[in-house]
């Protein structure tokens, strides 16, 4: 359970609850200066922009119904089967959706390691933005490979994990890519049906000089020639891996090498070139 962090939105005068539940719904209980006629609106943060980049032609804006639950206290229901299409979602009160709402208690035990459904995977976990407003974190993936446990070795990275939607083939391979550019190196995946284990090594990435930060992308192949599914981690109740899942790097002559998860909890792998030695010492 996490409780509310921030106090720099003083605009915000209405703070909500929010119960998070393992198939993607979420209740929403406000407190303070809300108007009785007013709705929860949830926005998609760039609006048309982001549907635009994403491709998925989903609406930017939810709005939900404010229904009495008690004194002083006012509850919308986001549903599991409303659509949320992936990206960051304000959340917000008023008539028209102009008054931002603050973070109170956030109960999200319900999404630690939690199971999905059949079909599209679906993961949304609401939680307080830099500025201490509330917001819903959504992702959308169909299919879907949710990293696991990961082991980090002196000069390779093992991930085990788990495929939805989609099944491993015999020639199952996973595949990093190097982000703005054309490299890639590709490894043996072993398992079967769902669960899956590779080991990258770091070498073949710094096979060229590293003479600046490289983010080399993890993609899973259920077969050779399949379509990458994106190896992420979303099954639980962490919206921002990148300073919770902290692993060891490896460093080698001219390169550093780290696992990582990304602002959008997708797993890679971060190539930095090596300090520079002090010739003094």
């Amino acid at each position: 359970m996490n409780g509310p962090i921030g106090r720099r939105a003083s605009s915000a005068v209405c703070v909500a609850d929010c119960i998070a539940d393992s198939a993607g719904g979420i209740t929403f209980d406000i407190t303070g200066d809300a108007r009785p006629d007013a709705v929860l609106v949830l926005r998609r943060r760039g609006g048309r922009a982001a549907a635009a980049a994403a491709g998925d032609g989903a609406d930017d804006e939810v709005r939900l119904p404010l229904t009495g639950a008690g004194k002083s206290r006012l509850r919308a229901v986001l549903p599991s089967t409303v659509e949320l299409a992936e990206g960051h979602w304000d959340v917000r009160t008023g008539v028209s959706g102009e008054q931002p709402v603050r973070p109170g208690v956030r109960d999200v035990r319900a999404l630690v390691d939690r199971i999905p459904g059949a079909g599209r995977v679906a993961a949304r976990v609401p939680y307080p933005t830099g500025d201490g407003r509330l917001a819903v974190r959504s992702w959308v993936r169909a299919p879907h490979a949710e990293a696991g446990t990961v082991r980090c070795e002196q000069d390779t990275t093992t991930v085990e994990g788990v495929l939805y939607g989609a099944e491993l083939g015999q020639d199952a391979q996973a595949e990093a890519r190097l982000r703005g550019g054309d490299r890639t190196h590709r490894v043996a995946v072993t398992g079967r049906g769902e669960v899956f284990t590779f080991t990258l090594p770091y070498g073949p990435l710094a096979a060229k000089p590293v003479e600046e930060r490289q983010w080399w992308d993890l993609w899973l192949l259920p077969t050779r020639d399949a379509a990458g599914i994106r190896i992420s981690r979303i099954l639980d109740d962490v919206w921002d891996k990148r300073g919770i899942y902290v692993y060891p790097g490896h460093g080698a002559d001219g390169w550093l090498a780290a696992p990582c998860y990304t602002g959008d909890n997708d797993f890679c792998v971060r190539l930095d070139p090596a300090p520079a030695t002090d010739p003094a010492r």
